[in-house]
C-alpha cells in the first residue's frame, strides 16, 4: 500500500513564541505550559489529512531554536523544505520584527519555499491590539497570515489543512507513481529469485562439475 508523500517544514521565530507548543498541539493535541526552549533543533513527523479534501501527507517537520546563539545553525535545518511557518508571539507583538529578519533570509536562499506568518497564542492576543503594520507587510509582501493558540488548539487544523490544499497535484501523482514502480520492481526482483531457485531445485546437477 502506498503511504502519504513526505512534505518538509520548518518552523522559524524568535525564542517564546510558542513554536514546540505549537508543534506539539498539532501532533499530540497536548499542551504542556512548561514546555523548555528548544536547544538547536527538534524533528517530528506526523501523518495527518486534511479536514477540507481526501488529501493525506507525512509532514517532516523541523522546529529550531529561537535563541540568538543558534542562528547560524538554523539555515540547515530550512534547506530544501517546502514550506516555513515563521511565527511571532500575538501577546507581544514586538517580536514580529524577528519575523521579518527569517522571511528576508528564506527569500534570499530559498527560491521554491513558501512562506507563512503565524501569529501564536491568539487566546492571549488584546481587543485592542494594533495588527495594521503586521497586516500591511503580509499584504504587500503576498505572505498568508493565520492566528493559532498551541493553548486551546484553535487555528491549528485549519493552518496544516490549508497547507495540504494548497499542494501542488504533481506533488501526489508523482510520488505515487514513484512508489508504485519502487514496489513492482521489487516484486520483480523477488520473483527472478524464486525462478532462479526453482531452477537449481528442479536440476541441482546443472552446475556441478564434480567427477
Amino acid at each position: 500500500m502506498v503511504g502519504p508523500p513526505p512534505y518538509k517544514l520548518v518552523l522559524l521565530g524568535d525564542s517564546s513564541v510558542g513554536k514546540t507548543s505549537l508543534v506539539h498541539r498539532f501532533a499530540t493535541d497536548n499542551f504542556d505550559e512548561h514546555t523548555a526552549n528548544t536547544i538547536g533543533a527538534a524533528f517530528i513527523t506526523k501523518e495527518y489529512d486534511s479536514t477540507n479534501t481526501d488529501r493525506k501527507v507525512k509532514f517532516e517537520i523541523w522546529d529550531t531554536a529561537g535563541q540568538e546563539r543558534y542562528r547560524s545553525l538554523t539555515p540547515m535545518y530550512y534547506r530544501n523544505a517546502k514550506i516555513a511557518l515563521v511565527c511571532y508571539d500575538l501577546s507581544n507583538l514586538d517580536s514580529f520584527d524577528k519575523c521579518k529578519y527569517w522571511i528576508d533570509q528564506l527569500n534570499t536562499t530559498e527560491d521554491n519555499i513558501q512562506i507563512k506568518l503565524v501569529g501564536n497564542k491568539s487566546d492571549l492576543l488584546a481587543e485592542d491590539a494594533d495588527m495594521e503594520t503586521i497586516e500591511e507587510f503580509c499584504n504587500s509582501n503576498n505572505i498568508p497570515q493565520y492566528k493559532t493558540s498551541a493553548k486551546s488548539g484553535s487555528g491549528i487544523p485549519e493552518l496544516f489543512s490549508a497547507i495540504i490544499d494548497e499542494i501542488d497535484e504533481s506533488i501526489f501523482t508523482d510520488y505515487n507513481e514513484r512508489q508504485i514502480q519502487e514496489e513492482e520492481a521489487s516484486r520483480n526482483g523477488s520473483f527472478g529469485t524464486i525462478d532462479f531457485l526453482n531452477a537449481r531445485f528442479r536440476n541441482p546437477d546443472a552446475s556441478s562439475t564434480c567427477c
